[in-house]
């Protein structure tokens, strides 16, 4: 197997393994022609104007389409290197602090807020006790990666050199979850679907109270027709509530059965380094299918050069692994968990 062909293989392997949270389906999309008509129109990114239909520079776009939106929600494949360092240069971005109170996560559980609120606000956290966070979830290992411990850290050391009334908060949204009283999968099933948990945060949290959030789910929780199914999602949820209040931004190039040449065309321009951000309305993918499911797409860079960040051994206690194996025993019947953490070492 050529290198390119085992990065490949390991990227797909991530989006399988979390499929719940991906966009699967040869049929999702259709390809456009639209690379041949990228002159013939303008974006408008929340009202600013960009010359030539070309995308502008990811921050850039996020921080403008809280303009017009309080919520914007990335839909992401998770464990990316490329996703985890634009999340970090979202937080220390000035703009983007003006502009933006809360991150509202997937990788915390909201048993876990005070934890979370001890540990950016500057508190003494036992790394032991921080690491309860991504860990204890309803979703099995899904926030081992390190990008989201850094995210957590990136916050923190941002929140130091911020005046107190104008700290970001990270909010867990995830179901509340005890796995200590979790023993089978009818338990674990029970919890039912994290949508409704997620809805209500930023319902409750970020909308009633008028601030603004920026939103980091996978993608199947974010595309606006509702999931996968058809059924209701966190967007669609929250749009009943609050219509109008939601903008989502679907990452391009990591997931499966829907990316074609002349749309990496238009997103990959030599003016614009990635990561960037493109908006789908007043564009020349506005008639394409994509536009159904999103109302930006944000391009990190070209397939081959996408890293996922898996744990090193080191960082998995012995303890801890073997917890890992009854709870994924409990949510899938067999240890994928143990086995997929590791897919990255040689």
């Amino acid at each position: 197997m050529f290198a390119g062909d085992l990065k490949r293989f390991k990227l797909t392997a991530v989006l399988l393994l979390f499929c719940c949270h991906g966009l699967i389906g040869q049929d999702l999309f259709s390809p456009t022609d639209a690379a041949t008509r990228i002159h013939e129109s303008a974006i408008h990114v929340s009202g600013v104007k960009t010359p030539n239909g070309g995308p502008v520079d990811a921050v850039q776009g996020i921080v403008a389409a809280f303009r017009r939106h309080p919520v914007v929600l990335i839909g992401e494949a998770h464990w990316l290197r490329q996703a985890g360092n634009l999340y970090m240069r979202l937080v220390r971005d000035p703009s983007f602090q003006e502009n933006v109170q809360d991150l509202v996560v997937e990788f915390a559980s909201r048993n876990n807020q005070p934890l979370i609120d001890r540990y950016i606000s500057g508190g003494d956290v036992p790394a032991e006790e921080l690491r309860r966070i991504w860990r204890d979830t309803t979703k099995v290992i899904s926030w081992e990666s390190p990008i989201y411990a850094e995210l957590l850290a990136t916050v923190r050391d941002v929140n130091q050199k911020l005046p107190p009334d104008r700290r970001l908060r990270v909010l867990a949204s995830d179901t509340a979850i005890d796995w200590n009283n979790i023993h089978n999968h009818s338990e674990w099933a029970a919890l039912g679907d994290n949508n409704v948990s997620i809805a209500d945060v930023i319902q409750r949290q970020v909308l009633e109270k008028k601030r603004h959030a920026l939103v980091i789910l996978g993608g199947n929780h974010v595309t606006k027709p509702g999931d996968r199914h058809g059924g209701p999602n966190t967007t669609t949820r929250v749009e009943a509530a609050y219509p109008g209040s939601t903008y989502v931004v679907l990452l391009y190039g990591a997931q499966t059965g829907w990316e074609d040449h002349a749309t990496e065309d238009l997103l990959h321009t030599p003016a614009v380094k990635p990561p960037t951000f493109y908006q789908l309305a007043d564009s020349a993918l506005s008639s394409s299918a994509l536009a159904k499911y999103a109302d930006a797409l944000l391009y990190l860079g070209d397939r081959e050069s996408l890293t996922m960040v898996f744990p090193s051994r080191e960082s998995i206690e012995p303890a801890y692994l073997q917890e890992v194996d009854r709870r994924s025993m409990i949510e899938w019947g067999d240890l994928r968990g143990r086995k997929f953490m590791f897919t990255g070492e040689k």
